[in-house]
């Protein structure tokens, strides 16, 4: 069991990881989003870059969590920070294929599954669970200050002028070598390989009750988050709102996210987590599916702002009832499934979504609303 000496001196360098790689991942997204449209691709074809990003996560993200289980975390961090750098990276060349926007997307987005498998799996290696609760709490709501940063200097690289996908990459890109040497430190201070005599099989561990339904939850949500990060750029062209308005709205749904995240551990406290969660998922829905509708820039905002603030508690709940309901030896596995549905999720609903967005770009935010809504009804149900 670790002391609390040795969670300190983990929690510092996971933390700083944790945040730099919520600054650089949605930076360089946004970044792609803008050289997309100005390389003349279409919304559904902006989607299809989304779908990229989550394509091989998809696949890899339970023998990512195996792997961290066996042999502990602090490699995996180490190589998706190499990774996010080198995606970043591919986005400072003057290239706008769609064929090399892919390639930028899914080095982004193995980087960063790696990356939130090794923090994750560093944290279920803590023994104490209220030290586990704490620090998924102190993850969340860093990440959270993080993309408080992607749409800050979006903004501010936007009133500079210039060329604003070459800039954002060459922020992102420098902030990346940051991210890198900071995984540095978290392998340095990562929990040792530990042996694991019979894994959990993935049915074993979806068979724990309430499990799944949490993942599902956790998951449509995160692909909301997701969504609006690379979407709503678009849906600004189309109503013509300006970049550094949609970079003043990407701020807000970051700075509600930040402020319900910090408020989890009093609100699981107050109402349970498992009701703060299914109410949670309930208001990300109706909240998500308002942002459809042709209204003017300030009720966009509160649209906005209610979908992050119910989205914070949904996603940290979601991390938080994984991590207690997950068999002890199989942790990390139960993250990396969760994570595994997420990227799932972020894959096929943009390629959905596209064929929508061709008749009607705001239509996407009602289809994924209406299904979240949908789950956290069903949630409440079960419930009961």
């Amino acid at each position: 069991m670790r002391g609390k000496g040795l969670v300190w001196r983990l929690a510092r360098p996971l933390l700083a990881v944790a945040f730099l790689a919520q600054v650089i991942v949605p930076l360089a997204r946004i970044a792609t989003s803008y050289r997309a449209t100005e390389a003349g691709l279409s919304p559904a074809q902006v989607l299809v870059l989304s779908s990229a990003f989550a394509l091989l996560p998809a696949f890899l993200a339970v023998g990512m969590g195996r792997y961290n289980d066996r042999q502990g975390a602090g490699g995996a961090a180490l190589a998706g920070a190499v990774l996010l750098a080198s995606g970043c990276a591919a986005l400072l060349l003057p290239l706008a294929t769609m064929a090399w926007l892919v390639l930028a997307s899914v080095l982004l987005g193995l980087g960063q599954t790696l990356q939130l498998t090794a923090l994750q799996a560093e944290i279920g290696s803590l023994r104490v669970q209220t030290h586990r609760e704490r620090m998924v709490g102190g993850l969340m709501l860093w990440q959270a200050v993080g993309q408080i940063g992607a749409p800050l200097l979006l903004s501010l690289v936007a009133l500079r002028g210039g060329n604003l996908p070459g800039n954002l990459a060459i922020v992102a890109t420098t902030l990346a070598a940051f991210g890198a040497m900071t995984s540095i430190l978290l392998y340095r201070n990562a929990a040792p390989p530990r042996s694991v005599e019979t894994p959990a099989s993935l049915r074993s561990i979806a068979g724990v009750p309430g499990l799944a339904w949490v993942i599902a939850g956790g998951s449509l949500c995160v692909a909301v988050q997701d969504l609006t990060l690379i979407y709503l750029p678009v849906v600004g062209e189309t109503r013509s709102v300006p970049p550094v308005v949609v970079g003043a709205l990407l701020m807000l749904f970051a700075v509600t996210q930040m402020l319900s995240r910090a408020l989890h551990e009093p609100a699981a406290a107050r109402f349970g987590p498992t009701l703060l969660l299914w109410g949670s998922v309930l208001g990300t829905g109706f909240s998500t599916a308002a942002l459809a509708l042709p209204v003017n820039v300030l009720l966009l905002a509160v649209a906005l702002a209610t979908s992050g603030f119910c989205l914070g508690f949904a996603i940290t709940a979601s991390v938080a009832l994984t991590m207690r309901l997950a068999p002890p030896g199989a942790r990390s596995t139960s993250l990396g499934l969760r994570l595994a549905i997420n990227r799932a999720g972020q894959f096929a609903i943009p390629l959905v979504a596209g064929l929508i967005a061709a008749a009607q770009a705001g239509a996407v935010f009602l289809l994924l609303g209406l299904a979240v809504a949908g789950t956290g009804a069903a949630g409440f149900r079960r419930r009961r």
